[in-house]
């Protein structure tokens, strides 16, 4: 494992916390705080990207996709652990 490729997933799960996703479902969660939500999406970026570099057998740049997954993913499930989809009204 390379010091390249750990800084790789750091920065991919710092882009790949939440901004406003295209698909329709499920809603991304709004964004409690914002560093809270960065690190979570670092923490995730890290994790990913391992276990997919893992499953895939050899250290890869590839495994920068399974970085924005974890990234994604991880800051996705933190939102909605924290509140994130209480309705108004």
């Amino acid at each position: 494992m390379s010091i390249g490729l750990i800084v790789g997933w750091i920065l991919v799960g710092w882009c790949g916390t939440p901004w406003p996703r295209r698909w329709p479902w499920p809603p991304p969660p709004p964004d409690p705080e914002p560093w809270m939500s960065k690190i979570i999406g670092v923490v995730g970026g890290v994790v990913g990207g391992w276990v997919f570099g893992q499953l895939i057998g050899a250290e890869a740049v590839v495994s920068l996709i399974g970085a924005y997954a974890g990234s994604v993913i991880l800051s996705d499930v933190a939102g909605l652990a924290m509140g994130g989809m209480k309705r108004k009204g």
